[in-house]
């Protein structure tokens, strides 16, 4: 297959959920944000700079790959918003991908697009191999890191994470767990979505809002929307992992994971201050480390930021980057 055999359209949300219907046991879908319903829910609730342009490229047999992306002015950017999608990417195979850009970056040129910005790539991105392949007919290409990310390969048992850690983090583990269990009585319950969602959505939000005045400012009113609405989206395709750290029977802590393609990610999370001394902030996330390995995840991503705790439980660090050019 070369670039002559291939077309680009421009697609409607309702396509693009039918083209992941369709290629979702084919195609990596890597990027959990480029799923169609994660962008949908975005765009619905928070808007974004720009005005959707999802991209799909067709061959002979069918469609090969996909662009969501958003035009604003002269400038290509991925669609969504950086602050609620972690990482972008294409979508297709990635023996594909160079020629799926190589349409899409000409099918922009006939649009009137002269700049690509686009964040925010892991190293892994199949668009940030694809660029570099590009560079020689692109002008003045920049991929520079713009924010850092942190992940743990997961071991096959809690043991074997705990030997993952220094002996100083293996001992404060064991210590804050201890401590909690001599509290008395409290459970680490998960939300999956097989029950009514309500109640736990809105102590997951007080707990976000709770402790922080800028969590507070964050969580506004739309922005509360769309983490229900995104957490029942989450729930209907069976990626919701949304736990809750009960202390005597009252919320202390809250994690809001997803899993996918074998991935454990923590989104967001919330804790009652009137706890700290039981640790139940960082608590709740290792509780959440630990059921990821029970359920057969292969790598924990702890998502966008340098948060301490991150590197405490194990994380190590991953450069993210942003990618801007002239077309």
């Amino acid at each position: 297959m070369d670039s002559g055999q291939l077309t680009v359209k421009k697609i409607s949300f309702e396509t693009f959920f039918t083209i992941w219907q369709q290629t979702r046991n084919t195609w990596p879908w890597a990027c959990p944000f480029t799923l169609p319903f994660w962008l949908e829910t975005v765009h619905r609730h928070l808007g974004a700079p720009g005005v959707p342009h999802i991209l799909a490229v067709y061959g002979p047999n069918g469609p090969v790959g996909v662009m969501p992306l958003a035009l604003d002015g002269d400038t290509a950017r991925f669609l969504g918003d950086p602050d609620v999608c972690d990482y972008q990417d294409l979508i297709g195979a990635p023996d594909a991908a160079p020629l799926i850009l190589a349409v899409v970056l000409a099918h922009l040129v006939k649009q009137g697009v002269r700049r690509l910005d686009w964040q925010t790539l892991r190293p892994d991105a199949l668009v940030l191999a694809a660029l570099r392949q590009h560079a020689p007919h692109l002008t003045s290409l920049t991929i520079e890191p713009d924010d850092v990310t942190y992940e743990i390969d997961l071991a096959e048992n809690w043991e074997g994470y705990l030997q993952q850690l220094s002996g100083k983090q293996r001992h404060e583990v064991r210590r804050k767990v201890r401590r909690l269990e001599n509290e008395g009585r409290f459970d680490y319950r998960l939300v999956d979505g097989k029950r009514p969602l309500d109640g736990t959505v809105d102590a997951f939000v007080a707990l976000f809002r709770r402790n922080r005045q800028d969590k507070a400012a964050f969580m506004s009113g739309a922005m509360a929307d769309y983490f229900r609405a995104l957490i029942q989206r989450l729930a209907e395709n069976g990626l919701l992992r949304l736990y809750m750290l009960d202390v005597h029977d009252h919320p202390a802590a809250s994690v809001l994971c997803f899993d996918h393609a074998g991935v454990r990610y923590l989104y967001n999370s919330g804790y009652d201050a009137d706890y700290d001394h039981l640790s139940v902030g960082i608590l709740s996330k290792v509780f959440s480390i630990r059921s990821a390995i029970e359920m057969g995840c292969h790598r924990f991503d702890f998502l966008k930021g340098a948060e301490t705790y991150k590197k405490r439980t194990g994380g190590g660090e991953l450069a993210l980057y942003r990618c801007r050019a002239h077309l």
